[in-house]
């Protein structure tokens, strides 16, 4: 593994420690912060939504998002346990299609991107909050996943 993606995992799983803090009210935002310890697990889930969006595109990676959000749904605050695999894909997604959005938006012609990047980024702070994330530490694990996601160029 790259250094710089070593050192981005790294930072992801610290800054996540942190966020279990704020989820203690939500037994679901509990059951998903727990993922983030699991090194293997962000890796993974972190890569399958980067490459998704990167290869068939933020739209693409929404649509996942939509179908693991559906499958929480269906399992709901009463098995968290259940469902927390199922969110913590669900906000990757997100993060990735965001990501790509932004990347997207930066061309000429980028305009359409910049709106979505900025629908995506609500869609994400809806689900931060619904887990019972801190402003400030849900933004903190978005930017440790940034710095994992350039790792992976």
């Amino acid at each position: 593994m790259k250094r710089p993606v070593m050192m981005a995992a790294v930072l992801v799983f610290w800054g996540c420690f942190f966020i279990g803090a704020c989820a203690q009210e939500n037994p679901l935002g509990q059951a998903v912060t727990a993922l983030f310890h699991d090194r293997q697990q962000v890796q993974q889930v972190s890569y399958a939504a980067w490459k998704a969006a990167r290869d068939d595109g933020p739209q693409a990676a929404m649509r996942k998002s939509s179908k693991y959000l559906q499958k929480v749904n269906a399992a709901g605050d009463e098995i968290p346990a259940a469902a927390a695999p199922d969110a913590f894909a669900a906000w990757w997604y997100n993060v990735a299609a965001q990501y790509w959005c932004e990347i997207a938006a930066r061309n000429p012609g980028g305009e359409s991107f910049d709106k979505a990047a900025q629908r995506i980024r609500g869609a994400r702070w809806d689900l931060e909050r619904a887990w019972g994330w801190d402003v400030d530490l849900a933004k903190q694990a978005h930017q440790d996943a940034y710095r994992l996601m350039d790792g992976y160029k």
